[in-house]
């Protein structure tokens, strides 16, 4: 079957820069957060941030799936263009094994990051609202889904540092990879 596809459509496109610069800021945001000093371990008095910032990650956690689950819909259903001949077989198939293990990840650190926080003793809230609690807080399975959570990130950065290496390589070779995610037409 060919693929007469020649480039991403618009929606595609749009949800694929959108989808990565909230990750962008998840991922600096979640390395900051981490690191801010919990109320407990601040001198008497002084008020720590860090709440703002995890509900803040929660929040945009829970948008960014969405939009990951609307991308994944939309890409099932819609063709994606065919790479180049000019790109050797080999990085073919690597860019798919690297694109499935992207998109698995999109859909591992949401649920991973949510269950770690349904775990919690914390109340889930989305942009504000309390989500219904699905479980009890329980320490040891908490710790299990930071730990995956944690891990995973680790593995998205690799992944998207392959990602971004194999794209800018390919626009420096000028093999028309760019073209297909550009919005310009």
């Amino acid at each position: 079957m060919t693929n007469d596809v020649a480039r991403y459509d618009r929606v595609q496109i749009i949800l694929h820069w959108l989808i990565a610069a909230i990750i962008f800021l998840m991922i600096g945001l979640g390395l900051f957060m981490v690191e801010l000093p919990k109320q407990s371990e601040l001198p008497p008095g002084e008020e720590s941030v860090r709440a703002f910032y995890f509900l803040l990650h929660k929040s945009m956690g829970l948008t960014v799936a969405m939009l990951i689950i609307l991308r994944v819909f939309w890409r099932l259903t819609h063709k994606a263009p065919a790479l180049p001949d000019s790109i050797e077989k080999w990085q073919q198939r690597a860019a798919g094994v690297v694109h499935g293990l992207l998109y698995l990840v999109m859909v591992a650190m949401p649920l991973s990051g949510y269950a770690q926080s349904m775990f919690s003793k914390y109340d889930t809230k989305f942009w504000g609202i309390t989500l219904p609690r699905i479980a009890e807080a329980d320490s040891a399975m908490r710790e299990t889904f930071t730990e995956l959570h944690e891990c995973l990130a680790f593995l998205f950065i690799a992944l998207i540092v392959i990602h971004l290496a194999a794209a800018i390589k390919h626009h420096m070779a000028g093999t028309g990879i760019s073209e297909r995610m550009s919005l310009k037409r």
